[in-house]
């Protein structure tokens, strides 16, 4: 799978604590989103924009409208009757709740979800729209020159998730999403009939389960609710000095695709989350902690400098340059040197071997750099 990702089917992102968790997981996100379309990012979003080029947007081409088109029409033709009776506009604002505080589209026709299909970057071709209108499976509004066609909302998801689908796969993209009510969009325009007119159709939960792991292993690493006060900068920072430790922590997860695999006929989100949790129990997590104990027994204790070195040595230890030389802080500092200094050097560079040939060690990266309690003692 591709180390970029697709984000669906919405164009704002839902969850700020997901998308710092992104920026630990993907090289970059991209979403379906028109130039023209009016700035609803969060602080967080224009913040990545500004400053980085993780987050990327993408228009759908011709090409990937009309392949989407072609299937949903051959859709509409075949089941039209069906498929106006189960998500027709009229039954999608029949039964929407009353929003009083609701203006614009969304207070004439509620319940349905627009997508933006005229001008620059539109989402659907011309053709669709007249298909979906004539069946009763669509509403067309221009306001101000731009048009929107209102649909019922899961109608509306089926077709977003299988644009997402069909632009990830003519761009090598990796579709990725923070909605759990969203299943995987690999797959989906070639069953397009299965999903919108038969009843009991199999939706796997996760396309890209390789990424979808790295993302739970890191969240378990940091714990709930922390990644949120992290400084953003902070995580920039970090993606740019651990890209090499990211790049083989993939290679480790690569290497779990038997079981992994398992995981991908899984329709339930939360029961394939929790597979994927116990794979994580079971696997990396004991590697991770294998890797703190080897590097615990490499480690060196300093204090105050030089003549305060605390070094445990394997013939006995040596406490302090002062005693170490009788009382002469000279002697006693240019012995400690001599005698602690190549030492000290051997285990720092044994360290830094078990630390760059260990597949885990971007969780420890992530435990040491970003959910230590220091990081946060000071906000």
């Amino acid at each position: 799978m591709s180390t970029i990702a697709l984000y669906y089917p919405r164009m704002r992102f839902r969850s700020e604590e997901w998308l710092k968790l992104a920026m630990l997981t993907w090289d970059q996100v991209g979403r379906i989103r028109p130039r023209l379309t009016m700035d609803t990012d969060s602080d967080l979003a224009r913040q990545l924009r500004a400053e980085t080029d993780f987050l990327f947007d993408l228009e759908p081409s011709e090409r990937d409208l009309d392949a989407v088109g072609e299937s949903f029409g051959q859709i509409v033709e075949l089941g039209g009757p069906e498929l106006r009776a189960r998500f027709s506009v009229r039954s999608a604002v029949e039964a929407a709740p009353h929003t009083p505080d609701a203006t614009g589209l969304r207070a004439r026709y509620p319940g349905l979800v627009w997508v933006y299909a005229g001008g620059v970057g539109r989402k659907m071709t011309h053709s669709l729209l007249l298909s979906l209108v004539t069946a009763e499976l669509a509403v067309v509004q221009d306001e101000d020159g731009v048009t929107h066609v209102g649909l019922h909302p899961f109608f509306a998801r089926i077709y977003m998730t299988a644009l997402a689908d069909t632009m990830a796969a003519h761009s090598l993209l990796s579709p990725v999403t923070d909605d759990l009510d969203v299943y995987s969009a690999v797959g989906t325009l070639d069953r397009l009939y299965e999903l919108l007119l038969e009843k009991g159709a199999r939706r796997p939960a996760i396309g890209d389960i390789d990424h979808a792991y790295i993302h739970l292993a890191v969240e378990a690493v940091i714990r709930p609710g922390q990644i949120v006060d992290i400084p953003v900068r902070t995580l920039i920072d970090f993606r740019e000095r651990y890209a090499g430790e990211l790049a083989a922590f993939r290679k480790h997860v690569g290497s779990l695709s038997e079981e992994l695999g398992t995981i991908a006929a899984v329709e339930n989100p939360v029961a394939a989350h929790a597979h994927m949790y116990g794979i994580y129990r079971s696997t990396t997590q004991p590697q991770l902690e294998e890797l703190r104990r080897a590097l615990r027994a490499f480690g060196v204790e300093s204090s105050t400098g030089m003549l305060g070195l605390k070094v445990d040595l394997a013939s006995g230890t040596v406490v302090g340059g002062l005693a170490a030389a009788a009382g002469q802080p000279l002697v006693a500092a240019a012995g400690v040197t001599l005698t602690v200094a190549p030492y000290v050097a051997g285990r720092i560079k044994a360290r830094r071997a078990l630390r760059e040939q260990s597949p885990v060690a971007y969780l420890l990266a992530v435990d040491r750099n970003l959910a230590s309690r220091s990081l946060f003692a000071c906000r």
